[in-house]
């Protein structure tokens, strides 16, 4: 029977093949693989194998090459636009008189040249995005040992194949996913692969699963590929190797399971992955491009009816004329600064969020956290610390608080429950620690960081010792202690034993410094360590707190076995010390006959209790204030975690990613009752389940993704946090992904968009912040731009039908957006964050970058900035053309091209200035331009820039007259005089027009609100179904506690909804849908007793 070649499986293929491998018996299973536990593959075997499944390492697929990314960048249809208009230019004026005049070409070269810097700027960015797949395909070691022919021999491991027997150590990197056959004290670490921070304990047997277990993230006797082992020695069988591993399954997932799609015939379709600013922006280039058309084809058919033509050439036809007009026209329409100014945005945005400890790997990104309403993080490293810290202790009686976090010894100390008094030196804390100690393999060193130059203390060893080991150098005992008590034996943790064992020679009267007395004659002391009950079963004694020992009683176990289910229900892992004091061994130390487990419980009996320790992945500093600032911002934060779903209940109640007022039951869930059965629940299912539960618990990789991918189906920007190789596939799939910097795996970085340099979770509602003063100064510019462009049209258009002659040429047009409003804008984009910005809501996935409301805006403005310019030419026209304004009669003027270039000039003078008034006022759509007038210091050197280019582009002779066509030192007093009344008449009439956009945006807000409100009561009412145990119920709470699942239904004050009085009575009826439910007695004496604000919620109960 020949090794099945591996095939491409569904994700439930896999989960029944390894489910196979693990419980099929090692006789059977060396029959499939065609191999043996003895003398491994012949290399014969091994070759074939090799050349039939191909090399142990993941598939990459080809990256896009600097030239694609920039090519890409060219598809977007805004800059379609922008290379339609550049040809356009460059067409016409090689048709046309000046033909041969190179300065005729510059209109269509600068367009040319804004989209190579865009699309440059761009690619460039893209291009030094990492590779996740890459990053996975490093994480495993460059060789292993294995068996060949009977030989131990070690092999490069992308030469692995599936049969091989592999030798495993200490310090090796899985290379292949692997069925044990020999396990000796053997442990990895599975924390990038499930998110657990413990290692896990791997044996070779196969055990059945008992009733009402819960389901392990991995098989015991299996260890997967790209977990290192940090305990103990193995051997095993490779099942999976290369794509066919769990590992592997991750890479399909960040890759997607299907082939790349194309777009544009060769490109790469990346439209699934953009985010809600791309999109945004594609469709407001989409309106205006379509905009520009229609505006350029009606003024062409208006102008050849009208018979429109050139009066410098008029035996042309208007036809032709028409066509160099609808040019002009179509560069004043077409943004040619948009996409410009929103990538110096964004790149001044990603510059600012270093200083927030947020690097920012795509540019698009920086806006797209700003829009997020829903953060899905890990818990390990991401909501905690990632660093198994001690902080409780019970000791001969006495209850101790653990100061301190991480694995810093210098930091923290042990204090008395009761008085708060230092505790290092209290007999039973020594003795504790001393004796845990003893019975510990892990050490703590302070190690230099290479690199950075950084020192940081680091264990070696097993996870779960390392609280024990640093809160034994925090009361005092040095790092060598345990070479005074030289051990003479140990007996490793099971999972049968629940306990390890160590016996160590003593001598003295104590077993230290203020330690626990020792019996006289005392050679050995015995030290178990291990779950509590399987502890205190075995104990006949105690230590007290006078030094002395009594008698451990059945009351005594039932009280202390209190104690530890009140560390449990603080999601503390509790380990129990107890000790024996030995005149000699209970064995015979020289009988070879003797087995481990004889000496083990030879040893184990008549053990004295010493204490307990409790220890815990303590919260990051700072994290459950920044989840409340999360909430107040409209943001519901979720924990996706593989822990089991008590121990996450317990850390999303301390990082208050769960309050008081949610009901646990539906709030948190264990991540089976996505798959009843092994299948995902239905899209609409799923949705219902995923649009209120925030604590996920036991979740495997696919399960984090499917989570995000229902998030998102319910319209929410997504974003996911995360470190491990676990998080990749979600993190690649959310609309953002943001990974953790210090203790991030590469792979989570790679599958990345943003990543947290200091892994601090309260970076991410710092970066939300900025995100959305970024976002808010776009649609500030965009705004500020396109009622510029509307002004140009409406002038283009005005000349054009009244026959007055066009007052500025495309170069001007270009050189007014590019130059003059350029600096402006950007400073726009980097105005101020608004002080209440984290206490709106986040917006619409699909809500345009452009809203109705802003769009009649830029129009009431462009239509301003048009009347007030039109006006000022005209005057102009009428003072330097001897009081002629309409072109025909122009043209008969004799110099009539430097009368008629003066009148540009003033228009030209006046339009600048009245654009950087408008600056101003465009800080903000409501709130008066003298509010805070000097609060961005961006947009003062930014003026002081665009007025030094005016004054070059009107008195630098050469430049001004020949390129640009303007006079400025020509016009005169008059002329500058005249240009001052644009400034002054724009600001009188904007600012009064902000009355009615602020009355637009009110309004709204408010609607959004009320759909809102609506949107998540339907689904808190559709998700009945699936808690069919809870039943629906009306209360009155504190205004300040509501959170969900609960949902507001009423408030006071507001038209339409349940008004309620302080006695707590119903005054009112509940919404539409809802039924008028008397408050219980309990809520009207509550509420009767309340002097705060308080409203109506619907609850499950």
């Amino acid at each position: 029977m020949a090794v099945p070649a591996p095939k491409k499986m569904t994700a439930q293929e896999v989960q029944e093949k390894q489910r196979q491998d693990a419980e099929l018996s090692m006789e059977e299973l060396v029959k499939i693989y065609k191999t043996s536990m003895d003398r491994g593959l012949t290399e014969a075997q091994a070759a074939q194998i090799l050349e039939r499944d191909g090399p142990n390492e993941l598939e990459k697929p080809p990256k896009p090459t600097l030239l694609m990314l920039f090519l890409m960048q060219l598809t977007s249809f805004i800059i379609i636009l922008l290379i339609v208009a550049a040809a356009a230019s460059v067409a016409v004026n090689a048709t046309g008189p000046q033909a041969s005049d190179p300065l005729s070409y510059t209109t269509g070269v600068a367009i040319a040249i804004i989209v190579l810097i865009n699309a440059g700027i761009a690619a460039w960015t893209e291009a030094k995005a990492g590779d996740a797949l890459e990053a996975l395909s490093q994480m495993t070691q460059a060789s292993i040992n294995v068996l060949r022919d009977g030989k131990e021999k070690l092999i490069p491991v992308p030469t692995v194949v599936r049969g091989d027997v592999v030798v495993l150590g200490v310090g090796d990197v899985m290379p292949a996913d692997t069925r044990l056959f020999d396990a000796k004290d053997f442990k990895v670490s599975e924390s990038a692969l499930t998110g657990e921070p413990d290692d896990v304990t791997k044996t070779f047997k196969v055990r059945a699963k008992k009733e009402n277990e819960a389901e392990k993230l991995t098989p015991e006797n299996m260890a997967f590929s790209s977990c290192s082992v940090t305990s103990g020695t193995g051997r095993g069988i490779v099942t999976d190797t290369g794509m066919s591993t769990r590992i592997g399954r991750i890479a399909q997932l960040i890759a997607g399971d299907g082939k790349p799609k194309k777009s544009c015939g060769c490109f790469p379709d990346t439209s699934a992955n953009q985010t809600p600013l791309q999109k945004n922006l594609e469709k407001l280039g989409a309106r205006i491009g379509i905009l520009a058309i229609a505006i350029c084809v009606g003024i062409f058919i208006i102008g050849w009816i009208a018979d429109r033509k050139d009066p410098s050439n008029p035996d042309s036809a208007a036809w032709l004329y028409m066509i160099l007009v609808a040019v002009t026209l179509a560069v004043a329409a077409i943004p040619e600064g948009i996409p410009l100014c929103v990538t110096i945005s964004l790149s001044l945005g990603c510059k600012d969020m270093v200083s927030e400890n947020v690097l920012v790997r795509k540019l698009a990104a920086v806006e797209t956290l700003g829009s997020a309403s829903v953060i899905c993080s890990d818990k390990t490293g991401t909501l905690t610390e990632g660093k198994m810290t001690m902080v409780g202790m019970w000791a001969a009686g006495v209850t101790y608080n653990v100061t301190g976090k991480g694995f810093d010894p210098e930091v923290g100390s042990v204090q008395r429950a009761d008085t708060n008094a230092d505790g290092k030196r209290d007999f039973g804390v020594r003795s504790n620690l001393l004796a845990a100690l003893l019975c510990c393999n892990t050490s703590l060193s302070k190690e230099t960081d290479p690199e950075t130059g950084e020192s940081k203390w680091v264990p070696k060893g097993n996870s779960s010792e390392a609280p024990i080991v640093v809160a034994a150098r925090k009361v005092g005992f040095s790092e060598n202690v345990a070479q005074d008590y030289p051990r003479a034996l140990e007996v490793p943790f099971s999972s049968s034993r629940k306990m390890m064992l160590t016996v160590s020679k003593v001598k003295g009267a104590n077993l230290c410094e203020n330690g626990m007395a020792l019996p006289e004659g005392t050679n050995y002391l015995t030290v178990c360590k291990g779950a509590p009950n399987y502890i205190v079963d075995l104990c006949s004694e105690q230590l007290s707190e006078d030094g002395g020992v009594k008698e451990l009683t059945e009351q005594d176990k039932k009280d202390i076995l209190k104690v530890v289910d009140g560390y449990s229900a603080r999601a503390l892992r509790v380990l129990a010390i107890a000790a024996r004091p030995m005149q000699s061994l209970p064995y015979d130390d020289n009988d070879e006959d003797v087995t481990t487990e004889q000496k083990f419980h030879a040893c184990r009996q008549q053990l004295r209790l010493i204490g307990l320790v409790a220890s815990i992945d303590p919260d990051r500093d700072g994290v459950p204030e920044s989840v409340l600032a999360a909430r107040g911002a409209g943001i519901r934060v979720v924990m996706i975690t593989g822990d089991y779903l008590l121990t996450a209940i317990a850390i999303a109640k301390n990082v208050n990613i769960l309050q008081a007022s949610d009901d646990v039951d539906t709030s948190a869930v264990d991540c089976a009752c996505l798959r009843p059965g092994g299948e995902y629940l239905e899209d609409d299912d799923m949705d219902k389940l995923t649009g209120s539960v925030r604590v996920f618990a036991r979740a495997k990789p696919e399960d984090k993704l499917e989570i995000v991918k229902s998030i998102q189906r319910q319209g929410q920007v997504a974003a996911m946090t995360g470190d491990g190789v676990n998080d990749a596939p979600a993190l690649n799939q959310a609309n953002i992904g943001v990974a953790m910097g210090i203790q991030g795996t590469e792979v989570a970085k790679g599958a990345s968009d943003m990543i947290l340099t200091d892994d601090n979770f309260c970076s991410i509602v710092k970066a939300v912040e900025k995100g959305r003063a970024i976002y808010s100064g776009i649609q500030k510019f965009v705004a500020f731009i396109m009622s510029v462009h509307i002004a140009e049209v409406m002038q283009i258009f005005t000349c054009i039908v009244v026959g007055i002659p066009v007052m500025r040429t495309p170069l001007q047009i270009l050189f007014l957006i590019l130059v003059t409003d350029l600096p402006p804008s950007i400073a726009l984009g980097m105005e101020p964050a608004e002080k209440n910005i984290l206490k709106q809501r986040p917006r619409p996935k699909e809500e345009p970058i452009v809203l109705n409301w802003m769009w009649i805006a830029m129009v009431m403005n462009g239509a301003i900035l048009s009347v007030v310019i039109i006006a000022i030419y005209l005057v102009a026209l009428m003072y330097y053309c001897d009081g002629q304004i309409f072109q025909t009669e122009i043209y008969k003027l004799d110099s009539y091209k430097e009368k008629l270039a003066d009148s540009q000039t003033v228009a030209f003078i006046a339009l600048v200035w009245s654009e950087n008034i408008r600056a101003y006022i465009s800080r903000s759509f409501t709130q008066p331009m003298w509010e805070d007038i000097l609060g961005n210091k961006h947009m003062q050197k930014a003026i002081i820039m665009a007025q030094v280019c005016l004054y070059m582009a009107v008195l630098i002779p050469g430049f001004s007259d020949l390129i640009l066509g303007l006079r400025g030192v020509n016009i005169g007093i008059f002329g500058w005089a005249l240009a001052v009344a644009g400034p002054v008449g724009t600001f009188v009439l904007s600012e009064a027009c902000k009355y009615i956009t602020w009355l637009q945006a009110n309004k709204y807000q408010k609607d959004l609100g009320t759909q809102e409100e609506e949107a998540t009561m339907a689904r808190s009412a559709n998700s009945g179904h699936l808690f069919p145990n809870k039943q629906k119920e009306i209360e009155m709470v504190p205004v300040g506690s509501v959170a969900p699942p609960a949902q507001v239904i009423g408030n006071s004050g507001k038209k339409g909804e349940v008004v309620f009085a302080a006695d707590g009575k119903n005054h009112g009826k509940a919404p539409k849908g809802f039924d008028d439910m008397p408050l219980s007695a309990s809520a009207a004496a509550f509420a009767g007793s309340r002097q705060q604000p308080c409203c109506w919620i619907w609850c499950w109960h």
